[in-house]
């Protein structure tokens, strides 16, 4: 018994008459006919009652016609699934991202996807970028949302954002006066600042900003989160730059300005393994995360 005789069955007891069920299946009666036998001997009872003017199903026929229906239908919602998968269309993709992407990526992330690929489903986790790289590559993870990394070997990386940087200073903070401030304005303030062995992507980068302008930022305090950043700042400890995203997170005796110049930005990543080795999941997400953010 297989799907091709479940098929003929079904054909007969819905057409009712052994020519019009061979015609529709493009075979011979003959050969119809010697199918539903074939069938019949291989579940040893009998399933039609053929006479010279009608097709009639046993009641066990008609038992089995129904579950013939429900196994065809499974078989069939089955190649869909499967069609869906290998377009993907559908799986799991397991993200990373780095914590000021929850701000505003994810969020627009997910909503195209939804609109997109509704049946590609998210796990999310909260990963610092070089953790990520690590994951990836060890197919503990499928994409990342990374910052400041724009190839690593083993992974295809495109970028995704380009998000200015923004000084985050307590409330009677001189620089308010200052609609726009510059790297170099920062020479003589303490710094909040990324650990460089957790954060060390965004910690390096800004460093390289503060040393282009001619000096190394004198560190008060180190943080990983930018809750507990901004947390420092309010409580005077020093001044932080973070990306412009972070600024949605509102605390009190914490103001926002904006940074001038072309290198006061961050770079934000999208991150998967190589053709061969990404589901067709893992690359229509993408896809969808590419278009979504416009980025070249």
């Amino acid at each position: 018994m297989n799907l091709k005789h479940l098929k003929a069955f079904v054909e007969v007891a819905d057409t009712q008459h052994f020519g019009r069920a061979a015609l529709n299946l493009k075979m011979t009666q003959s050969g119809l006919s010697q199918m539903i036998k074939a069938l019949e001997k291989s579940l040893g009872t009998q399933l039609i009652v053929r006479t010279t003017r009608s097709v009639e199903l046993t009641d066990i026929g008609q038992n089995f016609y129904e579950n013939c229906q429900d196994l065809i239908q499974a078989h069939r919602l089955a190649d869909e699934r499967m069609a869906n998968v290998l377009q993907g269309e559908q799986g799991t993709v397991r993200l990373g991202f780095v914590a000021s992407a929850a701000l505003g990526i994810i969020p627009k992330l997910s909503v195209a996807v939804t609109k997109q690929a509704p049946g590609i489903s998210l796990v999310l986790d909260e990963v610092t970028t070089s953790k990520q790289i690590s994951l990836i590559k060890e197919g503990n993870l499928d994409v990342g949302l990374l910052r400041e990394v724009d190839q690593s070997p083993g992974l295809k990386i495109f970028p995704l954002v380009k998000e200015p940087l923004v000084l985050a200073v307590p409330g009677d903070h001189r620089l308010l006066e200052q609609k726009a401030v510059s790297i170099s304005d920062l020479k003589k303030e303490a710094f909040v600042a990324y650990p460089s062995k957790q954060v060390s992507y965004l910690h390096n980068h800004i460093l390289k900003l503060c040393d282009d302008a001619g000096f190394v930022p004198r560190v008060a305090q180190e943080a990983v989160q930018f809750a507990t950043i901004l947390g420092l700042v309010s409580s005077n400890v020093g001044i932080a730059i973070v990306p412009q995203s972070v600024a949605s997170i509102q605390l009190k005796n914490v103001c926002f300005i904006d940074i001038s110049g072309p290198e006061a930005f961050s770079n934000i990543f999208i991150a998967r393994r190589r053709d061969a080795m990404a589901s067709p999941a893992q690359k229509r997400f993408t896809e969808i995360a590419l278009s979504t953010f416009k980025i070249s």
